[in-house]
């Protein structure tokens, strides 16, 4: 299972994880020798500078530049798409998108119906899949991310990736932002309770 951490001093107790920092944190990360993906928020803002700030994370040491759209409309997420590739073949580095096909959706559903990665926020709070989803949180980062995961039930993330995929698929858009998804679905429910 794969787990992301938003916090250097995580890196010790879940080796092999991979280090999540936004754009302003990736230059200390470098100088201190971190491999980093710079995680940028892609909101309607931010979408014609979306070039810019992968270029300046590419500047300041990044491995990888991920972006995660949140209130984007469909015109954008093509758009953001595009860039994206160019910056990826531009800069030569790996680049990670977080929507998926509306197609991919419908022909493998099961695929989105996971509980990974697991990610360690910076207070060390664990939670699956991405942060927003606090409500499923595993716990607090203890002596091993392995006990955490023995005594966690994972279904009920299950049933909210089953309930996130129907509203997904009801979205008509080529592209769409799982992530976003899955967490306003998380509110939705919470607030339904």
């Amino acid at each position: 299972m794969g787990v992301e951490v938003h916090d250097p001093r995580w890196l010790t107790a879940v080796p092999g994880a991979e280090l999540v920092v936004g754009l302003d944190e990736a230059g200390e990360c470098a100088a201190n020798g971190h491999r980093a993906t710079v995680l940028i928020d892609l909101v309607p803002d931010t979408v014609p500078l979306l070039r810019g700030m992968a270029a300046e994370a590419v500047g300041a040491g990044a491995r990888k530049v991920r972006v995660r759209p949140y209130g984007v409309d469909r015109v954008d997420l093509v758009y953001a798409a595009v860039e994206l590739n160019r910056v990826a073949e531009d800069d030569a580095i790996e680049v990670q998108f977080d929507v998926t096909s509306a197609a991919l959706l419908r022909a493998d559903p099961a695929a989105f119906v996971r509980v990974d990665p697991l990610v360690v926020k910076a207070d060390g709070t664990v939670v699956p899949i991405c942060a927003g989803l606090e409500r499923y949180a595993l716990g607090a980062m203890g002596p091993s991310i392995d006990e955490l995961v023995s005594a966690w039930d994972p279904e009920p993330v299950r049933d909210l990736c089953r309930v996130a995929l129907t509203r997904a698929l009801a979205d008509t858009g080529p592209l769409v932002s799982w992530y976003e998804h899955l967490t306003r679905t998380a509110a939705q429910m919470r607030t339904s309770c």
